[in-house]
């Protein structure tokens, strides 16, 4: 019975090449762009930095997304409360008007009737929808965005914070609503005493809406910084990556061709070596 000519290859030969088409095979890989940690064992220390960087990156890109989101809102709020602060000084102009006693042509029921207009913008300003969908001024607590690790931003006011509980004086409140139908029956009905007390609540109305554009207005900043950290914090993360995961392809070309050369190398003296173990086998 013939016997198989491994029989006679040397072992170390055999091994000496497959292991010289492992490292062949993983410089191939790397020239291909694969990843020279691409399992744990290939750097222990250095995949479990990757996946934290990993894990970091995947974090960022839901705060990059959420501070968008919230830019938008704040943008949109900050337009939204502009628009009632201007109303509320007209308004405060047309009760002074009314208030002077001179009027000339004008009707004090049409000042009346501006302010009622004016009224009706606040009530469709309050009530609209975000460019999301959803309440740009939202009933109950008003939403805190996560933009990174232990930080959030209120991007718009809730509703009551706008609309209820507006100092009138005397120690006296009132919602937004109430003091803007007081104003037009104050031009209606009242007499100096009753317009002057509007005055102070149209006063508090403005106070209460400059106070919200304030915050509108560190809402913003907040946001427009910590986009700039994560976008500086993006970068760098995706460098350090790159420096623990991306080869050298100089350099994996290099020791190819040179463990190409050794393969060679060791095919031509595992050939001679098999050869004469053949003829001694059939000799």
């Amino acid at each position: 019975m013939v016997q198989s000519i491994n029989r006679y290859r040397p072992p170390k030969a055999v091994e000496q090449q497959t292991n010289l088409n492992r490292l062949i095979a993983q410089q191939q890989a790397l020239v291909a762009g694969e990843s020279r940690v691409a399992k744990p064992s290939d750097d222990p220390q250095g995949w479990l930095e990757i996946a934290s960087i990993s894990r970091f990156q995947s974090d960022e890109a839901a705060w990059t997304n959420n501070i968008g989101r919230a830019e938008t809102r704040a943008s949109q709020a900050e337009a939204s409360l502009n628009a009632i602060a201007n109303g509320l000084i007209r308004s405060r102009e047309l009760l002074l008007l009314a208030n002077s006693g001179v009027t000339g042509p004008i009707d004090p029921g049409a000042l009346a009737v501006e302010i009622e207009g004016l009224a009706g913008d606040f009530t469709d300003v309050l009530e609209q929808r975000d460019n999301f969908g959803g309440p740009l001024f939202g009933v109950g607590p008003p939403i805190r965005v996560p933009i990174s690790y232990g930080r959030t931003v209120i991007a718009s006011p809730n509703m009551d914070a706008v609309r209820e509980g507006i100092p009138v004086g005397g120690g006296a409140t009132a919602s937004l609503d109430q003091i803007m139908a007081d104003t037009v029956d104050s031009i209606r009905n009242g007499g100096p005493a009753d317009r002057a007390q509007q005055l102070n609540a149209l006063d508090g109305a403005l106070n209460r809406i400059t106070t919200l554009l304030t915050r509108q207005g560190v809402a913003r900043s907040t946001l427009e910084t910590t986009g700039e950290q994560m976008d500086q914090s993006r970068l760098s993360l995706a460098t350090r990556k790159s420096e623990l995961s991306d080869a050298d392809v100089t350099e994996a070309i290099t020791r190819m061709q040179s463990l190409l050369t050794n393969l060679q190398a060791a095919q031509a003296v595992y050939g001679r070596v098999s050869q004469t173990n053949l003829l001694d086998y059939l000799g």
